[in-house]
């Protein structure tokens, strides 16, 4: 499998202070600027703060848009959808300023009690092409994530591909994590979605609950991941998204290891 050529991203949601987030580019890899927190209350701040930060820096980069008290899909209160549907588009103008190549969304609530499946996924159906519009006026991608665990996933596997099938102008971004939770057949994902899928976050579970592990902590089989990936004609971003707990050095360390390509599925998880 030919190199990544650096196209290895690392999410800011474990890197608390800015000391690790200089250290990390410093590796050479591109950075996920999760939009969430105190310092982004106020997006203008936030937006400050992150360019200051990078000044200097002309690593890869990308933007997670927040979803906390956000609801693309919610059934009970429009004024929820419509705000998230504001805030959603605001942040595609502050990746521009960031120059990010996508935004990443939720599609709806990781706790959204799901009355209406079926019209909640027309919902989120019909919002999604006005989305992808605003982002490409923007000049960035729109990737839709995966997400929810059972009766909170809105999208199975098959209605998850299907998206990029229906609605022209939105990309994939698989998190692996959520998929291995509620027993998707990742190698077969990462085919069917081919040039759609432009991302994944990278992170491992056992199973039982999304605890965002380092690759090779959890159950996840990676070498049929990585032999999936190499069947791709061109390869999708690796976003590290480990949870705060993860220290500074083993996140230095799996960059190192994604950036070796031949060692991924071997020395960082299940051969």
């Amino acid at each position: 499998m030919t190199s990544w050529n650096g196209r290895v991203f690392v999410s800011t949601l474990p890197l608390t202070r800015p000391l690790d987030i200089k250290t990390l580019l410093a590796s050479g890899a591109g950075l996920e600027i999760f939009a969430e927190g105190p310092q982004w209350r106020d997006p203008e701040n936030g937006l400050n703060l992150t360019r200051t930060l990078l000044r200097g820096y002309n690593n890869p980069r990308s933007l997670h848009a927040p979803f906390y008290d956000l609801n693309l899909a919610s059934e009970k209160y429009p004024p929820i959808r419509d705000l998230t549907l504001d805030i959603y588009k605001r942040f595609f103008g502050v990746a521009a300023e960031l120059e990010c190549e996508h935004v990443v969304i939720h599609t709806h609530a990781y706790t959204c009690p799901l009355y209406d499946p079926a019209g909640t996924r027309q919902r989120v159906k019909n919002i999604l092409p006005l989305l992808a519009a605003s982002a490409r006026q923007a000049g960035i991608r729109l990737a839709v994530e995966n997400i929810g665990l059972g009766p909170t996933q809105l999208f199975d596997s098959e209605e998850y591909v299907n998206l990029f099938r229906e609605i022209d102008g939105i990309f994939a971004l698989l998190d692996i994590g959520h998929a291995f939770l509620n027993g998707w057949d990742i190698p077969r994902v990462i085919w069917q979605l081919g040039e759609k899928l432009v991302a994944l976050h990278l992170h491992d579970n056992r199973g039982h609950a999304d605890e965002h592990l380092p690759i090779g902590m959890g159950s996840i089989n990676w070498r049929l991941i990585r032999e999936a990936l190499a069947l791709l004609p061109s390869p999708p971003a690796l976003i590290l998204e480990y949870n705060e707990e993860t220290r500074l050095n083993r996140i230095l360390t799996d960059i190192h290891e994604l950036q070796c390509t031949h060692r991924f599925g071997s020395a960082m998880g299940q051969v």
